[in-house]
């Protein structure tokens, strides 16, 4: 057996630590890891997945940063000009969450300090962290091109994120609309379809009565996940071919507890089969009963303020509760009131905010969009004409179904972390302006003008990552040298968040696909099984096991 190192005086034993870092810095200072634009003939390149500066690094960087190493020094020991681009990601919602976390603790909000004092405080978080990654990064190997290393916030990827902006709004891709979003009430901003994780929950369908107009004593039942939404019906629907209900429609229900009169409608999109045929449409607070609003033209009440709680238009009894809390009274009333007939246990998918897992909230909200379709089809084509491969391959499968059934992404984001949204607005005209630079006054009426207190979804800067990092829009060495890169790896649940939306960006703006080659490697997970996490309490810092065991 061999002797611990402390007892072994001959140094029988192998010892990473006075290896390794040295052999490292050998390399750096021989500058084995850079390639000058200008001397170039064989490229193979690859950008970083860039870690978030929310904390230090997990096993699922260590895992992915050395698969990358490992085909990046492949290609180098082959003779290619092998360039591999790092750098950090400001990581809008999490970064924001963390420092926020941090001001509590201190008995402060964000708000206490301002817009401009706060961002300070955020770029002091970054100052520490996006260091501290850096040289984790280092630590465990990673052959990267560090004189390239680059943060979504740098001033250069800023002024693309701007140029993307105003070429978009511009071709009529941007837009901004009053349409049901993904609402987080614990981060108080709207998230896009892909943010906010659909997992099963037990909860419970109650069947409530609303009476019939004119009678007394009728009644019609309708179905429902979320009771506290009721105060906000604008309409009861159903099939237009349901027999059962023929006579309906036309007729109106009293709401109860609101003191309103909402009309009986048919639609279409009704199941029949679903509980008595019957369905509540609350335009402001589901994206199904949205649409039905939009074709029957219904109002829309959006009966919650940011936080969840009942708002305004909710009735006076119950503004100001949680909306939890407003569901309980609100059951409470009406079984009170004779109308509430039955509670049944019902398993359901709930959406949950990807950032701090709160139940988010579906919404109506005035937000920023980008149509999908025009630039997911030039990505689908690229995927099925076998330009864009997958490894393994069943996640082409994954990716085309998403980008198939695309749906428009809602990028503003109610955050002070991130790059401010480049619109203006004239309160004197009416004037909307977008702009790459900042203007000074309207340019129709030369009065003030204010800009839009939104930040940019974290995702609308990644997404230019392959090309932005090079230089883009700028027409520079790098970007002639290096665009597109070869391949990319990382991990298969940011597959839509970022890898689908790169290639689209790239085939929009670059004419090219960023890369050929995606692999998406495994997820680190502990011995039962769970995806290793900081709230768990099961995750392993790989510098740990640097430290016990050597990179390698």
């Amino acid at each position: 057996m061999t002797e611990p190192a402390e007892s072994n005086p001959r140094g029988t034993r192998y010892d990473p630590s006075g290896i390794e870092g040295p052999l490292y810095e050998r390399g750096l200072s021989r500058g084995v890891f850079h390639v000058d634009a200008a001397e170039v003939a064989a490229p193979y390149g690859m950008v970083i997945p860039p870690p978030n500066v929310t904390a230090a690094l997990h096993m699922g960087h260590g895992l992915n940063n050395t698969i990358q190493d490992v085909l990046i020094r492949y290609q180098r020991m082959r003779g290619r000009d092998a360039v591999w681009v790092p750098g950090t990601d400001h990581a809008g919602i999490a970064t924001q969450n963390v420092v926020e976390r941090q001001l509590a603790e201190e008995g402060l909000r964000r708000q206490d300090l301002g817009r401009e004092a706060f961002v300070e405080r955020m770029w002091r978080w970054v100052d520490e962290y996006g260091a501290r990654i850096i040289d984790q990064l280092k630590t465990i190997g990673c052959s990267c091109d560090w004189e390239r290393t680059r943060f979504t916030l740098d001033e250069g990827l800023s002024h693309a994120v701007r140029e993307v902006f105003v070429r978009l709004y511009d071709k009529g891709l941007i837009y901004r609309g009053n349409y049901i979003i993904n609402w987080c009430p614990r981060c108080r901003t709207a998230l896009s379809n892909e943010e906010a994780e659909h997992r099963e929950v037990d909860g419970k369908l109650y069947h409530l009565r609303y009476p019939l107009a004119g009678t007394d004593g009728e009644w019609v039942v309708v179905a429902t996940t979320r009771p506290e939404t009721m105060l906000g019906d604008t309409a009861v629907a159903v099939h237009p071919d349901d027999e059962r209900h023929q006579g309906m429609v036309g007729r109106e229900v009293d709401l109860p507890l609101a003191g309103r009169r909402i009309p009986i409608i048919a639609d279409r999109f009704v199941d029949p089969e679903f509980g008595s045929g019957f369905v509540k449409v609350t335009p402001a607070h589901d994206p199904n009963d949205f649409e039905i609003g939009v074709r029957h033209d219904l109002p829309r009440i959006d009966v919650m303020n940011d936080d969840a709680s009942m708002g305004d238009e909710a009735p006076e009894a119950y503004r100001g509760l949680d909306r939890f809390e407003a569901r309980r009274r609100v059951l409470a009333d009406l079984d009170t009131a004779g109308l509430l007939e039955k509670v049944e246990d019902h398993r359901h998918a709930v959406g949950h905010c990807y950032r701090c897992d709160t139940a988010v909230e579906p919404r109506l909200s005035l937000q920023w969009f980008v149509k999908m379709k025009p630039l997911a089809e030039p990505a689908l084509s690229a995927y099925r004409e076998g330009r864009l491969r997958f490894h393994p391959e069943r996640y082409g499968a994954t990716y085309e179904h998403w980008l198939t059934n695309v749906r428009d992404w809602c990028i503003s984001r109610q955050l002070w972390w991130g790059h401010r949204i480049p619109v203006w607005y004239c309160d004197a005209c009416g004037e909307l302006t977008v702009s790459r630079e900042d203007p000074d006054a309207c340019p129709s009426c030369a009065g003030e003008i204010r800009q839009d207190p939104d930040v940019l979804d974290t995702w609308f800067s990644s997404w230019l990552w392959p090309f932005s990092t090079l230089g883009w829009p700028e027409e520079t060495p790098d970007l002639a040298a290096l665009y597109p890169t070869n391949a990319l790896s990382t991990a298969p649940d940011i597959l839509f968040f970022w890898v689908a939306r790169m290639v689209m960006a790239g085939l929009e703006f670059m004419g090219e696909l960023p890369f050929s080659d995606v692999l998406m490697h495994g997820t680190v997970r502990d011995a039962a099984g769970r995806r290793m996490s900081k709230s768990l309490g099961n995750g392993i810092d790989p510098l740990e096991v640097v430290e016990a065991f050597g990179a390698d």
